[in-house]
């Protein structure tokens, strides 16, 4: 999928493009985990979150999975990847991974420069030591940052929050 394709789901209204919010992941966790989790995602390459979603024994359409992963790398002793979603980073499918695979820490640096998001989780720089990007400063995300980033997204999908598109 590129920049260009219009990314799909059956919560959102399919006519609307969404920003692309680019993630690039670095994963470290127990050997065994780190492998299981490359095979599984490695059998699926090329594929969307929810497919991965699905591996993982949950069903995609209960969680906000919307986008797809390139450059899928397992090195040394971390997992590196990158996802490509729908505005925001898909909180819900790293946090899949992590029940799944409990050694795993996940350190992440997202950008989506439509609506000048920049996020990052990597607080003591060892991944991402970045401040910023584009002339925009990284937001350092907390997990209770994510979750409630997440219930925002849920609830304006549930027509819970309603805001106006201005074209």
């Amino acid at each position: 999928m590129t920049r260009n394709d219009y990314i799909s789901n059956k919560h959102l209204n399919n006519n609307i493009m969404a920003n692309i919010c680019t993630t690039n992941y670095v994963i470290e966790g127990k050997r065994e985990e780190l492998d299981a989790l490359y095979q599984k995602m490695k059998e699926l390459q090329g594929q969307d979150l929810g497919l991965l979603v699905k591996a993982l024994g949950k069903n995609p359409d209960e969680m906000e999975c919307r986008g797809e992963w390139t450059e899928l790398v397992r090195e040394d002793e971390t997992l590196r990847m990158i996802f490509e979603t729908a505005w925001t980073p898909c909180y819900e499918v790293t946090q899949l991974m992590k029940e799944k695979f409990p050694s795993l820490r996940i350190f992440y640096k997202a950008e989506e420069p439509g609506n000048e998001v920049y996020l990052k989780n990597d607080a003591e720089g060892k991944y991402f030591p970045e401040k910023e990007a584009d002339g925009h400063p990284f937001k350092l995300m907390t997990e209770e940052d994510e979750k409630e980033q997440t219930r925002l997204i849920r609830a304006i999908q549930e027509g819970k929050i309603k805001f106006d598109v201005v074209k």
